[in-house]
């Protein structure tokens, strides 16, 4: 098991440090940890606040090219990093909703959101979508991470085999997606006026649509 100790600001960081050194090397034993431990749930919130921010920076180059004033840019990570934690709340709330309809256990929300909000700990290495080029590449394999970690996390907390672990984990990320699309197709007039209000519009809206300028040898201008 991992040591939690959160008696002053250096072991809770260090804990924390920990926790997301474990995930990223895959070890059940983080998972383990995370789903054990009660009373540190705000450990795993800043986990995934600063994988949010993380993969927000990454994506940054999207403001950066279109060039946003430093508060706007700070605005527009702080929500970015808002609406990944919604996603990442999407994501526990259907793992915990699908392994108790399937399951005559009553399973704790707070001991599954944990452990499966670890999983999110790749995204700590959102902002190296950053590199020119192989910014897409890296973002696609963060989702192949989190994908796997998710399987370990699932594998480990639950007792599947990995078969059994792998189809659950792809039910959980279909079904997330699903809804994550629909409640974002509901609420996009909202989002969009907040952010046009935040950046003041966007010219280049995707870091795709930069990458594959950039892939032209075109100069950002505006």
């Amino acid at each position: 098991m991992y040591e939690i100790d959160t008696s002053s600001i250096l072991a809770y960081i260090g804990t924390i440090f920990r926790l997301v050194g474990g995930a990223l090397s895959l070890d059940p034993l983080a998972f383990q940890t995370a789903y054990n431990q009660v009373d540190v749930s705000g450990i795993f919130l800043w986990i995934v606040l600063i994988g949010g921010m993380s993969l927000m920076f990454g994506q940054s180059v999207v403001l950066f090219a279109n060039r946003v004033k430093p508060g706007r840019f700070v605005i527009s990570i702080f929500l970015g990093a808002v609406k990944f934690f919604l996603d990442v709340l999407v994501v526990l709330f259907v793992t915990w909703s699908i392994i108790n309809l399937r399951s005559e256990e009553a399973w704790n929300f707070g001991q599954v959101g944990r452990a499966i909000a670890l999983a999110a700990a790749p995204y700590w290495l959102g902002v190296f979508i950053l590199v020119p080029f192989l910014g897409l590449l890296w973002e696609r394999l963060l989702k192949v991470y989190v994908f796997i970690a998710i399987i370990v996390a699932v594998q480990t907390i639950f007792g599947l085999p990995f078969l059994r672990a792998l189809s659950g984990a792809a039910v959980v990320w279909l079904v997330s997606y699903f809804i994550t699309v629909g409640f974002g197709r509901l609420f996009t007039p909202i989002t969009d006026r907040i952010a046009q209000s935040v950046t003041g519009g966007l010219e280049f809206s995707s870091t795709r649509q930069i990458y594959e300028m950039f892939a032209r040898h075109d100069q950002i201008t505006r």
